[in-house]
Order: C-alpha cells, then structure tokens, then sequence
C-alpha cells in the first residue's frame, strides 16, 4: 500500500480529533515524577479459553474483543464517547497504530463490536506511521502526541519490549495470562490502577456474556461496591430539619421570641424585629386589597433599601411569590420581564413610580404599581388601567385578608440568562429554600449575634438566604447601598467598623476588595467570622487572603445552581493543597444528592469526568411557563428513594474524588460566568443577530481570571457595514451590562470545521491595544507616563497612549480596584470608582489624579506654614 492512501486514510480517520485522549484520573504533567509502575490482576487458562470462546460466538478474533471492552473502559474513565488509543501490534518491536472507537451508549452491541473488528482490520492495515505522522494526520499541534494509552493483546509468554507510552495496557493470554497495567510513576494512584484493571477484567466478562441487541451503555456498569458508592454512600444526606414551614414563618417565629431586636440596617434606617413585621404585614394587607393571593407572583423594582426587605417578606405574607427585576436593566427588558411574570402588581421606590409606569404601559395583567419608602405624596397619578399607590397604605374597606401560602407554593422567581434569546424565570417554592436556610444556620451556627453585609442584589439567588437565612436565625441585615457596592474601599471600611459578621457573595466580589487589605495593618481580632463564597470559580489563593485580612475567618466554597435552591453543595476551606486544579466543589447539603452520569445516564466511575446532576428535596419546580424546557432540564431520578423523584440536568461537567468529594470540571454547553453572573453565549447571539446588518453572529469568553473578556463577532449582511460600537449600544438597550461584550468583530465569514461545525477555536483573539482608537499618542505628562505604566501592568497590555480608554483595553470593573489600590499604595491618594467610569481616557483619568496630587501638595504645605505639622491624603470622588 502507498504511502499517499496510508496518509489519506488516517485523515479520513481521524478527521474531527483535537486532542489526545486522557483518563479522568490522569495526574498534571507537572506532578508525574518518578519511575514507572506496574499493577497486574492475573486470569486462569479457564477465563482465556471463556474469552476465546465469546469472541468466535461473535466471529470475532479475542483481540477485537479484549480491544472493544478496554474502548468502552477507556471512554468511561475519560468520560467521552468519542476515543483513540494505540494498539501495538502482536510481534516484538511493531510501532502501535490508532484505533478509533465510538461508545455510544445507545448503540447495539453487535454493531459496536462490528465496527471495533472493522477499524482493527483496517487500521492494521494501513500501519507504520510515525507518532509524528500520524498526530499530523489529525492536524495536532507539532510535538502533540495522538495518544498516550496503547494497549498490547500478546498470545506469547514475556513483555513485549521497555513501555515507552504514559500508559500501556497489556492482556496476556499465553503462559502466564493476566491483565497488565503499567504507567509513568505518579501518572496514576495504586488504587486508580487497580481500578481500572478491575473495570477491564467486568467488562471482558459483560462482552463475552451479553448478545447483540444489548446496548452499549447498559454494559458499563460500575462493581456493586462503587456503585452502592457513588449512588448511595456519598449522597446519605437524608435529615429531619423539621416541619414544613414557609420562609416568610421562620421569621414571624422569631419575630415573636426577639421583637425588639435589631432586623435592618442600612444608615439611619433601622427596623427591628417587630417593626419590620408590622411594615410586611401592612404591605400584605394592601397587596391582598389588590387582588393578590396564592398563585399570583410580585414584580420587584427596587433600589437597595431597608424597604427591600419589607418587600420580600411582605409579598410572601400576602401568599404570593416575589420576581425581583433590576431597575437599571434596559427598559425593554424591564417590560419584557413584568410581561413573563403576569406580575398584577409591581413594587417599586417612590421616585421610581414614572418610569416604572412608562416601561409598563399596556401589559394586560398590570393592576396596580405600589410604591415604598418616599415622603407619603403621591409621586404621579395612576391612569385608566393601572393604580398607583402607598404600598403601606391602608387597604380599602372590606378587602380580604392576605391569604397563607403552603411550603408547597411558590415564594420567588428569579431570571437567568438564555440561550434562546430570552431569559428563564427559575421557580422554587419555599419548602427547597427553607431546607437550605436551616441547614446552613444549624451547620455554621448562625445566630442572634450575627449580622451579614448584605450585598447581593435581589436579582442573585445569594438574596434569599442573606435575608431569610438571617432573620430566621435571630440576626440582622446590614444593607449595603448601592454608593457602598461600588466603592471597595468603602465595603472594607464596613468590615472594618462595623458588628459585621457574615460575608456571602460570589468570589468576584470579595477580590474587588483584595487590592486593599495590604494598604492596612492585618488586624489581630476581627467581628467577621464566615466567609461564603459561590457562583462561580474560587481562586485557590482568595481563602488565604480572606483568612488574613480579617483574623482567620471560616471560609467555605459552596455550589450548586438556581435551579436547586441556592446551593446544594458545600465544602469548608481549609488548607489549600497548591496541587489542586481548583478548590473542590465539596459535598452535597442535607437532602440533596449528587451524580455524575455518563451519556446513557448511568454512573461514571470515581475519578472520571461525566455530567453533573441534582437530585433530592432542593429542586425548583422549573422554568416559569416553559413547560418544555422544565421537560428537558428535570428528569425523572432512576437512584432516588423517593416517588417522583427528579433530577436536574445541570449543564457542568464533573468528578468524584476517591474520598467522595466532588471537583467542578467546567460546562459542557455556551453558559458561562462573567465575574459571577451566568451568561448563556447563545441568548446574546440571538440579539446581535436581530440587529440591522448582521448575518449571523458568535459569543465567546477569553482570557483568564481575572481577565475574562466578553467578545462578540458579526458577520455582516451583504452590502452592509455595520459600526461595532453602534452595535455595542444596541446590545446595551436590550442586555444587562455584563453581557455586552467588551469588543465586537467583524468578521467575513465565521470559522468552521472541517465537517461544517462552528470552530469556536478559530476565533480571532480581540486586540484590546488596537480597540477604540485612530491613532497611538504617547503620555505627554510625567503623570500621564505613571498612570500609563501602571494600566499596561494591570491590564496586561504592551503600551497604553494618552488617548486610550481603560474599557476599550479590555479593563472591567473587577480591575478597577486594582488601580486604585496601587494608586493609594504608591502615590498616597484616594480615587472613587465613579471617577474612572466617569474619566475612563487615560489623559482624562491622569488629569483627576495630578490635581489630586497637587492639593496633596498644596494641604501638606499649609500644615507646614501653620506649624501643624502631619500629612493629608489627596481624596477624589
């Protein structure tokens, strides 16, 4: 055979493949020392001659049957369906070729069999590639090996030759059979290896004894043992957190034991216990004067006040479920989100009633828009159709009285992004969120002397626990207003001053105040004593800063989805192994339960990736009116003990540790995390698309932590020359900000594969030095020349010209703290956050900082000529 058809073949063979296939369990390159490793698990001459046997029943050779089950095996543990490894051929000395297998779990055992006999036959025959020729033939990057497993199936007694590959696996079935497994030292565990020759050894029996119509997936089971593992040993969460209650009853119960206790904070505004009851229980009479009861769900548009509470637990009061909307998102999205709700009623600050009205008007289901907080005037009239209203008011004569809802109904609604183009309304009824509220303050005991820095907007699922977590456990709520939440150095202040107890937020705010905990003396005791940390990836270093900054708080990860009541998984940081990839997702919470299942739904072996599900009493009962998509996402449990179980299909990827810890491994889909926010790429596609002259476009997220950048790029229609700044502002009227991308590109054509699928991979990289400007203008000003430097540091560019803005060189409000940090370390002055969004040009924002200095200068010298002596920090906002 010519070198030309070997070299066709293998391309058409391994067209598609990207990159080397490694088991789940595969430790880093940079952890792998030592000499190799052999774990061998021996077989009689009586399971030989079985396995003989089964393959001629088959008319099949015994290696294409030994070859077809470590496929299956291999993909199990790589968690794939789509693999290659090497095959060495049967004489001493023969270079191993690929051998391509697909296991789908749907697919009849006699046709998988069939085509691992078949890619055998042919691959032999087209071998004595080299290792380099062949990665090329998949297209490889140079110096990337197609493989790293090879497999040997020997009918001779001995080795075959020194191991060369990172692993090989070898079946002997001649003298001394037996299976045979031999490794980089420190590639593998003992245990690890062992495993996965036991896995080996039950799937040669599950081959030899299965017929032709059994599927693929049905075969892969794990050994009883790990299975009882993994379905049942690390999900016995089962407890009794006590009867069923409502979450706006846990906290009238503690409102009965401590009425004059401190609830609500933020500034001059306080409530206590008592008085935040009498304000809901108002509002409750007036929403049911409205007509809202059992079934009807609240729009929220509310400023961060201490009348955010009184909303919350007056909504629930009146039997309804509450659906916060953030009063800064566009206007058509406001609408578009009061309009999914069927909201009756919307709740709302005073000041805000207008504007609330205008983005309302002609929403059939709109009755009545209420306001809170204010002077008690009426800040506009209502009109034909929709009332306006004091929310504390008095109801009219002869209303009915609020209604009583059951743990079983809903209590919120909260919206996440989708990938459809519109977002999804996640329901969850009070019974989920009162389990998690009481686990979490029985676990970390939350108490009366505990109060959280609430900073979550009520549009974040974290809303939910740091109020009614907090009020049911007798603490109060510090209300960080919305000046505060921009102003990291303020948050530390907070932290710093205050009786604050309790932080729970998403990573990404907790590193915005990190620059800062260098520029004071660590202190030596400190009220804050939990540190929560969720949403999205927790830098492996943040636990230890968080511990040093504020005198060795507990710090815990926890996990889970909208969909499963806030979180569902937790894991207390203790020390940070720097081995680990990431801090561990940790364990399911009471009454929740963890799988991770292959394509066929059926457990992945420990150690190996496969997709993350949620089980147990902490599900949401789905998507507000989407039934199709509740279908899709909750599926029937096969593992639970209980009747009408369900499971929710996550989207992640993940794997369980040999100690039943559970590791995040990333997503399987387009939905990703931007500082802690959940963004499907697709629904920010839809509406770049929907814009004048765009053919199609693509979402993507580069970068790293803390440097992840939304990019999007457009295909334009034909004729057509769209402005990408032009179509930036059109995303802006219609997403939230944290997913408008930073940049867009034009682009002719979107990359494909070579089998026509979108290559996410070939995406151009943005160019941030090159973004948003005509031309490079050097510094002009010694102080224009500093900040410079210190923005190409911070946002890792090569130069940064007078006329650059922060944003347009891929800078984020996640760095923005960064350089003030360093500003006040190295140059002694203050600077708001505001004065970067506002002066965001590099000559602008040097500006602020050079007269900053020079009344640094200017106060230091007048405390000279007074004789005062001291020293005053410049302070710009």
């Amino acid at each position: 055979m010519n070198a030309d058809e070997t070299l066709r073949y293998w391309r058409e063979r391994l067209a598609g493949v990207t990159q080397p296939t490694r088991l789940g369990v595969e430790r880093p390159p940079a952890a792998v020392v030592g000499e190799r490793s052999r774990t061998w698990l021996p077989w009689t001459a009586q399971r030989v001659s079985g396995v003989e046997r089964a393959a001629a029943t088959a008319r099949l050779g015994p290696d294409h049957l030994l070859l077809a089950a470590w496929g299956l095996v291999f993909a199990a543990h790589a968690g794939e369906t789509d693999v290659v490894f090497g095959v060495f051929p049967d004489e001493a000395g023969g270079q191993p070729w690929p051998l391509r297998v697909r296991a789908d779990p749907l697919e009849p055992l006699g046709s998988y069999l069939d085509a691992v006999r078949e890619a055998h036959v042919h691959g032999s025959a087209h071998a004595g590639l080299t290792a380099a020729e062949l990665a090329a033939s998949a297209g490889l990057a140079d110096g990337t090996a197609l493989f790293g497993t090879a497999v040997h199936v020997t009918h001779s007694a001995g080795a075959h030759g020194p191991a060369t590959y990172d692993i090989e696996v070898t079946v002997a079935l001649g003298a001394e059979p037996g299976l045979c497994l031999d490794h980089v030292g420190g590639l593998l565990s003992d245990g690890e290896a062992g495993r996965l020759l036991a896995h080996l050894d039950r799937m040669v029996s599950a081959l030899a004894g299965g017929v032709a119509t059994d599927l693929v997936g049905d075969l892969n089971r794990l050994p009883d043992t790990e299975f009882a593992q993994v379905i049942d040993g690390w999900n016995a969460t089962g407890r009794d957190l006590g009867e069923p209650r409502c979450l706006h009853e846990l906290f009238e119960l503690q409102a009965l034991r401590t009425p004059d206790a401190l609830a609500v904070i933020q500034g001059r505004d306080r409530l206590s216990y008592a008085e935040l009851d009498a304000a809901a229980g108002r509002l409750a009479a007036r929403l049911a004067g409205a007509g809202v009861g059992r079934g009807d769900t609240v729009a929220l548009c509310l400023r961060r006040t201490v009348h955010s509470v009184v909303a919350l637990l007056g909504v629930l009061k009146a039997g309804a479920a509450y659906g916060p909307i953030d009063p800064d998102l566009p206007a058509e999205r406001v609408r578009d989100l009061v309009a999914a709700l069927a909201a009756p009623v919307v709740l709302t600050d005073a000041e805000s009633v207008p504007e609330v009205l205008r983005r309302c008007a002609g929403l059939p289901a709109v009755r009545a828009v209420l306001w809170l907080g204010g002077d008690g005037r009426a800040p506009t009239a209502g009109t034909e159709t929709v009332a306006v209203g004091d929310a504390l008011a008095e109801p009219p004569a002869g209303s009915p009285a609020p209604g009583r809802a059951h743990p079983d109904d809903p209590a919120y609604t909260i919206f996440t992004s989708g990938s459809t183009g519109s977002p999804k309304g996640v329901v969850l009824t009070h019974a989920p969120a009162v389990n998690l509220v009481r686990w979490v303050n029985e676990t970390y005991r939350v108490g009366p002397a505990d109060q959280i820095l609430f900073t979550a907007s009520l549009t974040f699922d974290l809303s939910v626990y740091d109020v009614f977590g907090l009020l049911a456990a007798g603490g109060s709520i510090r209300v960080a207003a919305t000046e505060e939440l921009r102003d990291p150095q303020r948050l530390l202040a907070i932290l710093d001053s205050e009786p604050v107890t309790f932080w729970d937020s998403a990573p990404a705010a907790l590193q915005q105040l990190e620059p800062f905990f260098a520029l004071r003396e660590p202190p030596a005791e400190h009220s804050l004593r939990l540190v929560f940390l969720s949403g999205d990836w927790v830098p492996l270093t943040l636990p230890d800063a968080a511990r040093a900054a504020f005198a060795s708080p507990a710090v815990v990860a926890l996990g889970g989805a909208t969909e499963a009541a806030i979180w569902s998984n937790h894991f207390p940081v203790e020390t940070v192994d720097p081995d680990w990839p990431s801090i561990p997702y940790g364990r399911p919470i009471a009454n929740a339960r963890y799988y991770v299942l292959d394509a066929g739904l059926h457990p992945a072996p420990v150690g190996a990736p496969g997709d993350l599900y949620i089980g147990g009493r902490c599900l949401a009962t789905g998507y507000h009116g989407d039934a199709r998509l509740t279908a899709a996402k909750f599926v029937p449990d096969p593992y639970g003990r209980e009747s009408g179980g369900r499971l929710y299909r996550t989207g992640d990827r993940a794997r369980f540790w040999p100690d039943g810890l559970i590791e995040f491994l990333g997503r399987q889909d387009h939905q990703v995390k931007i500082r802690g926010f959940r963004v499907e790429l697709g629904e920010i596609e839809v509406h770049l698309a929907a814009l004048p002259g765009v053919a199609s476009a693509v979402a993507a997220v580069h970068g790293t932590a803390p440097h992840l950048h939304l990019i999007a790029y457009a295909v334009p229609c034909p004729g057509a020359a769209p402005d990408p700044a032009e179509l930036r502002a059109g995303l802006a009227a219609r997403l939230p900000s944290y997913m408008v991308p930073v940049q867009i590109l034009l682009l002719d054509a979107l990359p494909v594969t070579g089998n026509g699928k979108l290559d996410r991979a070939a995406l151009p990289a943005p160019h941030f030095a090159d973004a948003g400007r005509a031309a490079y203008v050097a510094p002009r000003t010694p102080v224009e020349e500093a900040v410079a430097a210190l923005w190409a540091e911070v946002l890792e560019v090569e130069r940064v010209g007078a006329e650059d803005g922060f944003f347009d060189l891929g800078g984020h409000s996640m760095l923005i703290p960064q350089v003030l940090a360093r500003l006040k370390s190295d140059l002694q002055i203050d600077v708001a956050p505001l004065i970067m969004l506002n002066h965001p040009t590099l000559a602008g924002f040097a500006g602020v900082v050079e007269r900053a200095l020079l009344d640094q200068i200017e106060a230091a010298d007048q405390l000279e000529t007074s004789g005062t002596g001291g020293h005053s920090a410049g302070q710009w906002n």
